[in-house]
């Protein structure tokens, strides 16, 4: 079984502005509309741990 290599910070912010357009497109359908929004508030979860920890590690770098 393949392991599932870790986006970037870059990568998942690429993906949020898709989801933002996609939902942004009226023709979109109300079930398909929920799974991007799901997946965007997860994105947002991740991006934000991956912010913290670069916070964390500039911290350490400054010391």
């Amino acid at each position: 079984m393949a392991e599932k290599k870790a986006k970037t910070i870059e990568e998942n912010m690429m993906r949020l502005e898709e989801i933002n357009k996609l939902m942004n497109n009226s023709s979109i359908k109300l079930d398909e509309s929920f799974k991007l929004y799901k997946e965007g508030v997860e994105l947002v979860e991740t991006c934000k741990k991956q912010l913290i920890g670069v916070e964390k590690e500039m911290e350490i770098l400054e010391d």
